[in-house]
């Protein structure tokens, strides 16, 4: 190939890697395209997986998580003089012996009405766990990981280029993230890992570039979403397996079949992408002298992208129809696991939409095939997966909405850390929340608008705390000033700074995955804006995420 081509190609592929047209590669499949990386891939000898939980919208964290002390600025009566009509009571909520039943038997029920349920109450931390925050009234299940050591609590977090505070705001001197308080471009930052490049492509997909052969050349590559062609899993040089909940994909009347029923299909495909196909029937051969191969850089990465695909949506239809699970824990209400329960079940006039839920049933279905070696690969060492709930730009209607969004978060949280346990597989997975952003702390009547810094979840382990294990039954961060036009304040509507940046946590994590300290500045190019001392990268990390 001629430099020009090269340079051409290399081109294309940051433009259609990074840009739309890595939704149409998604519907073929999304998958590696070729490896380029010049990094040493790791030597893995275990599994590990990360869990990705994004939250569209703009989750309103502050009604998640409820501070519960006396403190005259990151206390109750802060927090509630600012929220207004939509202050969850600063009432205690208890789970007896651990467990609770449907409808009336839920402790957070009130005449059957979600928006009731929504300000009862929290499940209080400050005896338990030492730090003064309640879980809500509508996430038990929540409550019940934290107290068993397997979540844990990040206060006031959020995205930052470097740490700044209302000073510098007020006086145009800091040096903020792109595009605050906007949906698509927050959603975009977090995504690249840079609050300052939007045009970057994912920090997942940064590490799968540079890990191009973590599992042992498996086309099913390091990231898997559920959620679309979200930009945090695209690379420079790899994209993501993007797949929906449930059966595997097919490309139309070319599925492999036992008796060879569609060999002559496959085998003309085959030859149109370069590869040559012998048909079932023997009359015609189907070869690459035959057929048109493209000399066009282009042409080849769609025909290789294609014919990847099949490859894929192969492997993965072997795997997964022969690969059964089991789970002997039932869900909150006593019915199987991942099954999503009716409204009578949660008390409520209207039940969740289980998107979350069966989202998170089919990544546990991937990690038990990932740790298992169900895709033959010889080693299959790690794997990101990316799921979603959305609605949570709460603008308007509240207080019905968004007990439904916390209901069914807690609940998928729930039920996929029961799955892993199970399986035997809670030490190797780390789930975490990320979201646009928080919401303000005033509300505008009905609802809450944009804003800044939340609160967020990190999940996993068994509740041991064993090292190098995920802490559980913590808070890290720190409260906020809770005031309107407060100290933390980004204006006077509640738009709280962040004290700790998502890039920290999401760092912390890869650290655990395996992604050392080299390669960290090209994942999160941030990172050392917020050690302790400049470029100290070490200490930006949460020390405390995991057990050392």
């Amino acid at each position: 190939m001629s430099k020009q081509n090269n340079n051409k190609r290399r081109e294309f592929l940051k433009t259609l890697l990074a840009g739309g047209a890595s939704g149409a590669l998604g519907s073929m499949g999304q998958l590696a395209l070729m490896s380029e990386a010049s990094a040493t891939t790791p030597a893995f000898s275990d599994y590990k997986a990360m869990v990705c939980v994004f939250l569209y919208g703009g989750n309103d964290s502050f009604n998640m998580f409820i501070p519960t002390g006396s403190n005259a600025l990151t206390g109750y009566s802060p927090y509630a003089q600012s929220r207004g009509g939509l202050a969850v009571a600063n009432r205690s909520l208890n789970i007896a012996n651990g467990n609770f039943s449907s409808g009336v038997g839920n402790p957070y029920y009130s005449n059957g009405l979600a928006s009731e349920a929504y300000l009862k109450g929290h499940y209080p931390m400050a005896a338990s766990k030492g730090f003064e925050l309640g879980v809500n009234g509508v996430m038990p299940e929540l409550a019940q990981l934290i107290n068993s050591n397997k979540a844990s609590v990040v206060s006031n977090i959020g995205n930052l280029v470097e740490p700044v505070s209302k000073a510098q705001i007020q006086a145009e001197t800091a040096n903020l993230p792109l595009f605050l308080f906007a949906h698509n471009h927050q959603q975009r930052a977090l995504q690249t890992g840079q609050g300052n490049n939007l045009n970057d492509v994912g920090w997942a997909g940064r590490i799968a570039d540079h890990w191009s052969g973590v599992n042992n050349g498996s086309p099913m590559g390091l990231n898997i979403s559920y959620a679309g062609s979200d930009r945090m899993l695209i690379g420079n040089t790899s994209t993501p397996l993007v797949v929906s909940p449930g059966n595997p994909p097919q490309i139309y009347d070319m599925k492999k079949a036992l008796y060879d029923t569609h060999t002559d299909r496959r085998a003309l495909f085959q030859a149109m992408h370069g590869v040559q196909g012998n048909s079932a029937t023997g009359l015609t051969s189907f070869d690459t002298s035959k057929t048109y191969v493209a000399a066009n850089p282009f042409e080849r990465l769609f025909g290789n992208t294609s014919r990847k695909s099949m490859s894929v949506f192969d492997l993965l239809n072997d795997s997964w129809g022969s690969h059964t699970l089991n789970y002997f824990r039932k869900d909150s209400y006593g019915n199987d696991l991942f099954s999503v329960p009716s409204a009578a079940d949660l008390g409520f006039e209207n039940p969740i939409k289980g998107q979350l839920i069966t989202q998170l049933e089919a990544v546990a279905k991937m990690i038990d095939m990932g740790v298992r070696d169900s895709f033959a690969s010889g080693g299959y060492n790690r794997q990101i997966f990316m799921v979603s709930l959305g609605g949570f730009d709460t603008h308007s209607d509240q207080a019905s909405k968004h007990p439904l969004l916390l209901r069914e978060l807690s609940l998928g949280l729930s039920k996929f850390q029961a799955a892993m346990e199970d399986l035997g597989h809670a030490n190797k997975v780390s789930t975490f929340t990320m979201s646009d952003f928080g919401r303000t702390l005033g509300n505008n009547g009905d609802g809450t608008d944009h804003a800044w810094g939340a609160n967020h979840i990190v999940m996993g382990g068994d509740g041991h705390n064993q090292l190098g294990n995920l802490r559980g039954g913590q808070m890290l961060g720190q409260l906020p000033d809770f005031r309107l036009d407060g100290s933390d304040d980004y204006n006077d509507k509640g738009r709280i700074i962040p004290s700790t940046a998502q890039d920290q946590l999401n760092a912390s994590l890869c650290r655990w995955f395996g992604v050392d300290d080299a390669l960290m500045p090209t994942v999160f190019p941030n990172l050392a804006n917020f050690g302790q001392t400049p470029g100290d990268i070490n200490s930006a990390y949460l020390g405390r995420l995991f057990k050392s």
